[in-house]
C-alpha cells in the first residue's frame, strides 16, 4: 500500500479527500442495493477506475500527480483481490466527487445504456460474462473422476472461496458448454449424475455448444443407468409426481442443433438396450413421431435399422392425428432397410402416408433399390392402383425407377402384375427403353430387344423425338448402342426434332472427350448409320494432339532401331578369334541364333521405315498425318514384336546348356507375346467397316473396350 498522504501534499482542496472516501462508502452500499453481474478481470477494473478519475480530473483542469495514480491503483488493487475469480455483486451506478468546491458525477453505465462522452464503452462484456461462468479446473476433474465426496469437498471449498450458491457453481460450464451433469453422463459416473440433478434438477435441461442435453449424451452411449436416473429424477407436469410414465414431456422433446430428441439419439446409435427405448417411448410416444433435420422421425429410424421391437411399442400407443406428419414416412425406411416385418406391420396399421414430400410412393422407394419381396408385398396390398400408377415430382412411375436403376427383376414383375405399363411415359414423354438407354442400363436394354410384345418401344420417340438410340449416343453409353445397333429393327437413321440422326449428334461433338465418343462414331459408322442428307463428313478430326502421338510414335521408332542396331554388332556368344573363321559368330549354326538374327533385322528395319513415314507426317498436311500414322503404327507395331521374339531367342540361345532355365524363358516370352497381340488387335479393332465378318468379330472387342475404359467419371450417375 503506498504511504498516506495528506490533501495539500496531492494538491487538492482541503476535506477534498475526505468527501472522497464518504462517498466512496456510499457507492459501496449503493453494490448491496443494485446488484449485477459483471464479469470483469482484475486488470480490467484497475484500468477502468484509472480512467475514470483521469477523465473526471481532467475535466474540471485538475491533474493528479504520480502518488496519487499509486493510490487510486492501489485502492483498485485491493478492492479487486477481494473479488477474484468470482462473480461481483455490483458496480456503483454513480459517485459524487467534491473537488475544489465543484461537485463532479461520475456516472457507470450498464451494458444496455449508450456509452457516455468521455468514458470507456465495454465492448466485450458478454465475453467476460461468460468467462465468469466457466467452470473451475478442479470441479471438472472431480467431475470426470466421478468420486462423490471429493466432488462434494471441492464443491464447498469454491463455495467458501468465491462466496457463490452450490447451485450457481453447478451451473458453470466447460469451454464446450459442458455442466457437471454433461460430463458425469459422458464417464458414466450414476452417482454422481444422481447428487447433481438432486441438488440442481434445472441442470437436466441445460445445452453444451452441441445443443445436447445430459440426457442426449447418456442415450448416445447406451447409458441405461443415466436415462433411468434422469428419468426418475425430473419432475411431472403437475410437479408432484416422479413417475416414469409421468415424465415432463418437454424434457424428451428437446433437440440439439441435429434436429434429434433423445429417442433419436437412442436408435442412430443402435441402442439394443430394449429398456431404454421403452421407456423413453412409454414416456412421450408422440415423440416417435418428430422428424429431424433429415426428416427422420424415430419411427422412421427403427424401420429401417430392423428395430421391430420399437416399431411394435410405438405401434401401442395412439397419438394424435398431427404427429403423423413426419418428414419421412417410416414405411419407406422399412423399405430403404429392407425391413419385412416392420413393412408389414406399418402397411397393415394403414396410418402412414402414401408418398413424401418428393411425391414418391414406397413403390418408387422399393424399385430404386431392387427390393423385389417389398415390391411384391406393396403391390399385392395395393388394391386401388395407386402406386404403380403414381408419378413422382420428377414424373417418374416406379417402373421407370426401376429401368433407371437397372433392376431387370423388378421391371419383369412390375410387366407381370400389369403389362399396361409399356404405354405409361414419363413427363418427357419417355418410355421404359428410353430411360433405361438414357441411363446406360444395358442389362433393361437388352432384356426390351429379348421381350416379345415390346417391339413397339424399340422405335419410339419423346417429346423432343429422339429414339432410345439417340439418347444412348447423347449420353455416351456404347454398350447401350452397341445393343441396339446389333438388333435389326433399330432403326439407326431416325431424325429428331432438330433434324439429327443419332450419327450427327457423335459427329457433332468437333473435339472428342472421351474414348467411349470414339467407341459409339465406330459402333454407327459400322452399323451403316449416316448424317442427314449424306453430307460427308471427316472421320474423328485431327487436332494438335494428335501431332503429339505422331511424334511420340517417331520418338519409339527411333529408340527401337538404335538398340535393335546395337544388338546386331554384340552378337550371343561373340565372335571366333583364330582362323578360319575369324571374326564369325561362334554360334552361327544354331538355330535359335538364326532366329534372332531375322527377328533383329526385322526390328530394325521396320522402325527405320516407321520412323520416315512419321517424319513425312510432319509436313502439316492433316490427310497425309491420317495416312502416315494409319501406316506407320502396324510397322511399329511389328517391330516391338520383332524385337521381343529376338530377346526371347537370345537368351534362350546363351542359357541353352540348363534345359529348365532355357524352358522357362522361352515360356515366359510365349506368354508375353500373347499378351501383347491383345492391345495390337484391338487397336485395329473394332472395325468401321459395314462388313458382316468385321462386324462379327469386332462385336466381342468393343464390350472388351467399353470395359477396360470404363470408370466413375465416365459412368451416368442415377
Amino acid at each position: 500500500m503506498a504511504e498516506e498522504r495528506g490533501p495539500v501534499e496531492l494538491g487538492m482542496a482541503p476535506g477534498a479527500d475526505s468527501n472522497m472516501k464518504e462517498d466512496s462508502v456510499t457507492a459501496k452500499k449503493k453494490v448491496k442495493q443494485r446488484p449485477i453481474f459483471v464479469g470483469v478481470s482484475m486488470a480490467r477494473e484497475k484500468r477502468r477506475i484509472d480512467q475514470t478519475n483521469r477523465n473526471a480530473l481532467s475535466t474540471h483542469g485538475l491533474q493528479a500527480p504520480d502518488q496519487r495514480k499509486k493510490r487510486w491503483a492501489s485502492t483498485a488493487e485491493a478492492s479487486m483481490e477481494r473479488k477474484k475469480g468470482v462473480r461481483l455483486l455490483g458496480m456503483p451506478t454513480s459517485a459524487d466527487v467534491e473537488m475544489d468546491g465543484e461537485k463532479l458525477t461520475i456516472c457507470q453505465t450498464n451494458k444496455s445504456a449508450p456509452p457516455t462522452q468521455g468514458l470507456p464503452a465495454p465492448t466485450d462484456e458478454y465475453e467476460h460474462v461468460e468467462q465468469d461462468r466457466l467452470m473451475d479446473s478442479r470441479m471438472y476433474m472431480q467431475a470426470t473422476q466421478g468420486h462423490v465426496g471429493n466432488f462434494i469437498r471441492i464443491l464447498f471449498s469454491i463455495s467458501s472461496e468465491k462466496d457463490l450458491h452450490h447451485s450457481e457453481i453447478l451451473c458453470q460450464f466447460s469451454h464446450q458448454k459442458n455442466t457437471c451433469l454433461h460430463i458425469a453422463a459422458s464417464f458414466g459416473h450414476h452417482d454422481l449424475a444422481k447428487y447433481i440433478v438432486r441438488e440442481c434438477p434445472d441442470l437436466i435441461r441445460n445445452k453444451n455448444y452441441k445443443g445436447d442435453t445430459a440426457l442426449h449424451i447418456a442415450a448416445r452411449k447406451r447409458n441405461l443407468s443415466f436415462v433411468k436416473i434422469a428419468m426418475d429424477s425430473c419432475p411431472s407436469g403437475s410437479g408432484t409426481s416422479r413417475d416414469i410414465e409421468k415424465a415432463e414431456h418437454p424434457l424428451l422433446r428437446i433437440v440439439n442443433k441435429e434436429g434429434n430428441t433423445v429417442l433419436h439419439e437412442a436408435l442412430i446409435n443402435r441402442c439394443k438396450q430394449e429398456n431404454v427405448v421403452d421407456i423413453l417411448i412409454k414416456a412421450d410416444p408422440q415423440v416417435a413421431y418428430y422428424p429431424n433435420k433429415e426428416g427422420k422421425s424415430p419411427l422412421y429410424l427403427a424401420a429401417e435399422a430392423h428395430y421391430f421391437h420399437v416399431v411394435e411399442a410405438i405401434g401401442k400407443y395412439e397419438v394424435e392425428e398431427h404427429m403423423n406428419r413426419e418428414g419421412k414416412p417410416a414405411v419407406h425406411g422399412a423399405i430403404l432397410g429392407k425391413n419385412k416385418e416392420a413393412l408389414e406391420k406399418l402397411l397393415a396399421r394403414q396410418q402412414v402416408p402414401r408418398k413424401d414430400k418428393h411425391g414418391r410412393t414406397p413403390l418408387h422407394y422399393a424399385a430404386s433399390i431392387g427390393y423385389l419381396e417389398g415390391v411384391q408385398m406393396l403391390l399385392a396390398r395395393d388394391q386401388s392402383n395407386f402406386d404403380r400408377y403414381h408419378r413422382d415430382d420428377e414424373g417418374f412411375l416406379p417402373i421407370h425407377v426401376a429401368s433407371m436403376r437397372g433392376y431387370v427383376d423388378i421391371v419383369k414383375e412390375l410387366l407381370q402384375v400389369s403389362f399396361d405399363s409399356i404405354e405409361l411415359l414419363s413427363k418427357h414423354g419417355e418410355n421404359i427403353l428410353h430411360v433405361a438407354a438414357k441411363y446406360g442400363k444395358d442389362n433393361v436394354v437388352n432384356f426390351v430387344l429379348k421381350k416379345k410384345g415390346l417391339e413397339n418401344l424399340i422405335n419410339e420417340k419423346d417429346k423432343g423425338g429422339n429414339t432410345p438410340l439417340h439418347l444412348a449416343t447423347m449420353q455416351v453409353h456404347p454398350k447401350v448402342v452397341n445393343y441396339l445397333t446389333w438388333d435389326k429393327r433399330v432403326r439407326v437413321n431416325l431424325v429428331n426434332n432438330k433434324d439429327q440422326t443419332a450419327f450427327d449428334i457423335v459427329v457433332s461433338v468437333k473435339h472428342p472427350t472421351s474414348f467411349h465418343q470414339a467407341l459409339i462414331w465406330t459402333v454407327l459408322k459400322s452399323a451403316g448409320a449416316r448424317p442427314v442428307g449424306n453430307l460427308q463428313y471427316s472421320e474423328l478430326p485431327f487436332t494438335d494432339k494428335y501431332k503429339d502421338r505422331v511424334n511420340t510414335l517417331l520418338l519409339v521408332s527411333t529408340l527401337v532401331a538404335t538398340v535393335t542396331f546395337a544388338a546386331g554388332f554384340t552378337m550371343p556368344g561373340g565372335y571366333n578369334s583364330s582362323d578360319p573363321n575369324v571374326g564369325m559368330a561362334t554360334l552361327l549354326m544354331r538355330s535359335m541364333f538364326h532366329m534372332f538374327i531375322i527377328c533383329n533385322t526385322t526390328a530394325m528395319y521396320t522402325s527405320i521405315l516407321a520412323a520416315m513415314i512419321l517424319i513425312w507426317a510432319q509436313i502439316g498436311d492433316v490427310n497425309l498425318m491420317g495416312t502416315a500414322f494409319r501406316i506407320a503404327l502396324p510397322l511399329l507395331w511389328l517391330a516391338l514384336y520383332a524385337m521381343s521374339f529376338g530377346f526371347m531367342a537370345g537368351v534362350s540361345l546363351v542359357v541353352s546348356n540348363l534345359h529348365w532355365l532355357a524352358i522357362v524363358v522361352f515360356i515366359i516370352g510365349i506368354i508375353f507375346l500373347v499378351s501383347l497381340s491383345i492391345p495390337f488387335i484391338l487397336f485395329f479393332l473394332p472395325s468401321k467397316s459395314t462388313n458382316c465378318i468385321l462386324r462379327y468379330i469386332s462385336y466381342y472387342p468393343i464390350l472388351l473396350l467399353v470395359w477396360a475404359s470404363e470408370s466413375p467419371g465416365i459412368k451416368q450417375e442415377d
